[in-house]
């Protein structure tokens, strides 16, 4: 019983660390101007707003969520330009024109 109470008690530590070394990176980004945060898909207030969490939270959980969002967006536009380029829908599947001499 006392031992699961520690290794609760270490545990918690050791996130409470993790969590402020991750706050200590987090601000040094925040020296980063703005174009290079938008290129990587971040705004300001998203360092911000991950600051303002609890302690005992990741704070690098809310970025890493709102990079991925911004990455998806982007690639989507990016498809639909190479789609619009190409003539194909997007979505389309081409046939492959390897298949089509294979059979012939």
């Amino acid at each position: 019983m006392m031992g699961n109470w520690a290794a609760k008690a270490a545990n918690r530590g050791v996130d409470l660390v993790a969590s402020l070394l991750m706050r200590s990176a987090i601000k040094s980004l925040l020296e980063i101007d703005e174009r290079s945060l938008l290129a990587v898909g971040l705004s300001r207030a998203d360092l911000v707003e991950s600051l303002l969490t609890p302690l005992t939270a990741d704070p690098t959980e809310l970025l890493v969520s709102r990079g991925q969002a911004v990455s998806a967006s982007r690639n989507a536009r990016r498809v639909k330009r190479a789609c619009m380029r190409s003539g194909v829908a997007p979505g389309a599947r081409r046939f492959p024109a390897h298949r089509l001499f294979n059979r012939i």
